[in-house]
């Protein structure tokens, strides 16, 4: 397979320590990566708002790099992923928007066909790499660390447009498979409550909190999640969301986590630029 990895915006500027971590674990694994510096931003259903046709069109131009490329899109951010998911859809149930889009894109050399898939690094994790193969891969299993995964809302919903049902639970197989304990615990699907911050702040760190609460109520010691936007609100904004004085709790990116697992060294994987530190006493539990 042949993969275009789409970095979002977050991944550039607030989360670079994801898209690091991303570089080294799709190198570790052998896989033909490309980056374009030609995409733009999705929108994140932000353009929508103002003006949906632009958002649409927006993605289309990505999708039609891609596609000149013959490469899947790779992203690890769930709001671009729905974002693209969604300018998809609308593109093939309107062909009315496909042909206006398409016009425009001409102007600039490009068309969108159609054919291009848009894909979170967790689901090639699954379908391309498969577990059996990352479990042989592992060079240091993360033993005696309990981890709670964080899906966050995007990657999950909503269905009509997020249709990957095959394994829900795929996060909590992979922290298996990295040799570490999953924390079952009832917020694993819930809001991180980022998309309301700058509106809500107060509701938003709740949010984060009640998430944080019930991780650490499970025993887990640190948690992971596939989206950086969630990671910013569990990591960044986890110091203002703890106004009860509980302890703090460490949030990996999902390409973190795996990188740890396969070996790779912390720093390479950006884990000095996460806020809530991992820690040595965590990172010496490893077997």
């Amino acid at each position: 397979m042949k993969y275009s990895l789409y970095p979002g915006c977050a991944g550039e500027a607030t989360a670079k320590e994801a898209l690091w971590a991303t570089r080294s674990v799709m190198a570790s694994l052998g896989m033909d990566v490309t980056e374009n510096p030609a995409y733009s931003c999705c929108g994140a259903g932000d353009v929508d708002e103002e003006d949906p046709e632009l958002e649409i069109t927006l993605n289309a131009r990505n999708f039609a790099l891609a596609e000149k490329e013959h490469r899947d899109i790779v992203l690890i951010c769930n709001t671009c992923l729905l974002t693209m998911l969604k300018s998809q859809k609308k593109l093939a149930e309107n062909q009315t928007v496909f042909r206006q889009v398409n016009n425009d894109l001409a102007q600039i050399g490009l068309e969108y066909t159609g054919q291009v898939r848009v894909r979170h690094l967790l689901w090639v994790l699954r379908d391309d790499i498969g577990l059996e193969t990352l479990k042989a891969l592992v060079k240091i299993p993360l033993g005696n660390v309990t981890i709670a995964p964080f899906y966050g809302c995007h990657i999950v919903r909503p269905s009509d447009v997020i249709a990957d049902d095959k394994e829900p639970d795929f996060l909590g197989r992979l922290i298996r498979a990295c040799g570490a304990r999953e924390a079952d615990y009832q917020d694993k699907y819930n809001c991180c409550g980022f998309h309301i911050l700058l509106n809500d702040q107060a509701t938003s760190l709740k949010m984060t909190q009640r998430c944080l609460l019930h991780a650490q109520s499970a025993e887990a010691d640190m948690l992971v999640t596939p989206c950086t936007l969630c990671h910013l609100s569990l990591d960044g904004y986890q110091k203002a969301a703890n106004q009860s004085g509980q302890a703090q709790i460490p949030v990996l990116h999902l390409a973190q986590m795996v990188g740890l697992a396969l070996g790779i060294e912390p720093r390479a994987l950006g884990l000095n630029k996460n806020l809530i530190g991992v820690g040595k006493h965590l990172l010496e539990r490893r077997e």
